[in-house]
């Protein structure tokens, strides 16, 4: 070995330390740099991703309500637990004693109670797995940029190293041309600055990881199909009870919509729960599930508070049968109304229907009872109620002026003149209107008392009548024979035995007194006619009378 070799290999050997200082030193210099560098990109896709974050949180629906579930962990209980309309017996027994309307207006408020109390249920649900679902998702995406960061920190140290290696192999061999290593600096100071950034890259694209808003939306995505698959699973089962209540048409559902434009096809293909009579076993009132077919209009009938034509057309397997709106039930069917109706669908050899069609049917249903009112649509539910309630008074007269002054402070609101205008001098023709038949109504007060006068004079006449009648019928009881009659009742009296003598004894001494009496004018007649006779004798001359009378015969023979 040559004294070069060995002043070359001194100097390496010298100089090594000191280039690996240099180089360690750099390379830290260079690492430092480009982690602030990789830090500051980290800030900055950090806040834009915080960003993009609220801003997909405006939209995600999946966010809605998270926060109430919290505090709501704990299950609300069942207000109904009996059949979904009694609290218990006691409560059933209570409601069948009263009566139908009151029984009917309780069992419908109850079934709204019970609607809300599943919707909140079925919320809470929904909440509670979409919270589990998303910590998974944050789970798995923690663990991912674990992994990730870990792979791009192996890899980085593993690159700094033979970086560090080569750099020191490429500076001792650069001792010999200064030219050639200043030439080599720069490319090493580029390779750095391409490995650091390939690194750096790596580190934001394992940011992006965080922030990509398509891992979103894959989530949603899954949470999708897995809903669907379920609501595919759900279609697939036999529709019960509660799927056919979802679809029952009541009184309190007809009174509200009957009049809304595409009330006819809304209520087609729905079912009711009608009533037809009192059961003479039980004495109770009987239902009978039906299927509503079709709107007939017929003769108007009384609804409670207004008037209507509307009849339902209604089948039980074959049979049919059209029956008045108000004889529906707001009430839920029950279990042996809904059995009857099956074995009603399997004599007559009928499908039952499926669970997508009911499905589909309580959702136009939803849609129809949601869909927002316009002008257009109010002034078609007016115009349809007034045509068989014309009276300006009562319900009528309410909701015109309502449905008016709604649409006056809408365009007051609006800063609508034309409309101002129009509405305005509506509302003052309404309230003429309504002053002109209160008017009319006063004046006919004076008709009605009249005839309320003549209403009680007939009335009275009536009573006397009847007072009379019932005297005259009294009369010819008390003069009917009752021996006639064997099945009549016997009349007694009751008899005191020293009455009864002191009766007949005054009846014989009347009937003597009455025979002395007789006897006594006798006795003066006889002596008034003796002293008449005698009177004759004296001044009348009466003896001259009775000598004249005497018949003496002479026989004179000259």
């Amino acid at each position: 070995m040559s004294d070069l070799d060995e002043d070359l290999l001194a100097l390496a050997g010298a100089d090594e330390s000191e280039e690996e200082d240099q180089v360690l030193t750099t390379t830290s210099a260079k690492r430092a740099k480009n982690n602030d560098q990789s830090l500051s990109k980290k800030r900055r896709i950090e806040v834009g991703s915080v960003e993009d974050d609220d801003e997909e949180d405006d939209y995600n629906p999946y966010s809605v309500g998270n926060a109430d579930y919290g505090s709501e962990e704990e299950e609300e209980a069942n207000p109904f637990p009996l059949e979904g309309k009694y609290k218990d017996e006691s409560d059933r027994e209570h409601l069948e004693s009263l009566p139908e309307m009151e029984r009917e207006t309780l069992l419908f408020e109850r079934s709204q109670i019970m609607q809300k109390y599943q919707e909140r249920k079925l919320f809470r649900a929904r909440g509670r797995d979409m919270k589990e679902q998303q910590q998974r998702a944050k789970n798995d995406e923690d663990s991912r940029k674990t992994r990730a960061s870990t792979r791009s920190t192996h890899a980085t140290g593993h690159s700094d190293i033979k970086a560090s290696k080569l750099s020191q192999l490429k500076k001792q061999r650069a001792r010999k041309n200064r030219h050639y290593s200043d030439n080599e600096d720069e490319d090493d100071e580029e390779d750095y600055r391409e490995e650091d950034y390939k690194d750096d890259e790596g580190s934001e694209y394992g940011d992006d990881e965080e922030y990509n808003p398509f891992d979103r939306r894959d989530t949603y995505d899954k949470r999708e199909e897995v809903e669907w698959a379920e609501e595919e699973d759900e279609q697939d089962r036999e529709p019960e009870i509660s799927d056919f209540n979802k679809l029952r048409i009541g009184r309190s559902f007809v009174a509200k919509f009957c009049f809304y434009p595409g009330f006819e096809d809304a209520v087609k293909g729905c079912y009711g729960r009608v009533n037809v009579g009192t059961d003479k076993r039980t004495g109770k009132t009987s239902y009978r599930m039906v299927r509503i077919e079709r709107v007939f209009l017929q003769k108007p009938y009384n609804m409670g508070k207004f008037y209507t034509n509307q009849y339902f057309g209604v089948t039980q397997g074959k049979d049919r049968k059209v029956f008045q709106m108000n004889y529906f039930s707001d009430g839920l069917f029950a279990e042996d109304e809904y059995q009857r109706y099956l074995r009603a669908l399997d004599n007559s050899q009928m499908i039952k229907p499926s669970l997508h069609s009911l499905s589909n049917k309580t959702k136009e249903v939803m849609d129809f009872v949601n869909t927002p009112l316009t002008d257009k649509t109010t002034d078609e539910v007016v115009r349809h109620r007034m045509q068989f309630n014309k009276k300006l008074s009562g319900t009528n007269a309410v909701l015109e002026k309502t449905v008016l002054r709604e649409k006056l402070q809408y365009a007051k609101e609006t800063n609508n003149e034309k409309d101002i205008a129009k509405y305005s001098a509506q509302l003052r023709n309404f309230e003429k209107r309504m002053s002109v038949y209160e008017k009319h109504h006063e004046n006919d007060q004076s008709d009605i008392k009249k005839l309320g006068e003549l209403t009680s004079k007939n009335r009275k006449l009536n009573m006397s009548n009847i007072r009379n009648a019932e005297h005259v019928k009294k009369e010819d009881s008390n003069n009917f024979d009752s021996k006639s009659d064997p099945f009549s009742r016997l009349k007694t009296r009751t008899k005191v035995y020293y009455q009864e003598i002191q009766k007949e004894e005054n009846a014989k001494a009347k009937e003597i007194a009455q025979q002395e009496k007789l006897q006594e004018d006798k006795d003066a007649k006889d002596k008034r006619e003796k002293e008449l006779l005698v009177a004759q004798f004296r001044r009348l001359g009466g003896l001259e009378r009775m000598v004249g009378e005497l018949d003496i015969k002479f026989d004179l023979k000259f």
